[in-house]
């Protein structure tokens, strides 16, 4: 598998998993509405979770997708020109008032 390819198959898990999280939040809507308790509800709080963990995963695919679109940095290597500062001998000094 090339990169090309890698990214395509990357493309389309992403469009899957966006599907998912809007079923999952459509879901989380629907268990809010009929217990309005949400405190005790265990189906919103089970879709919340979904939720999270859908959106974690979209994040670490568009996080592999920008690594292999990536173009490399070429390094600018600096040379070190360091010249020496003077000291200023007649600084005044701190008075308390």
């Amino acid at each position: 598998m090339n990169k090309e390819e890698k990214v395509d198959h990357l493309r389309e898990r992403l469009s899957e998993q966006r599907k998912k999280l809007e079923e999952a939040t459509f879901e989380k809507g629907l268990a809010a509405e009929e217990n309005k308790d949400l405190r005790e509800n265990f189906a919103y709080d089970y879709w919340v979770s979904q939720e999270q963990l859908i959106t974690a995963r979209i994040f670490a695919t568009l996080k592999e997708i920008e690594h292999l679109t990536k173009k490399p940095r070429k390094k600018i290597i600096k040379k070190n020109k360091t010249t020496p500062v003077e000291r200023v001998k007649d600084l005044p000094k701190k008075k308390w008032l």
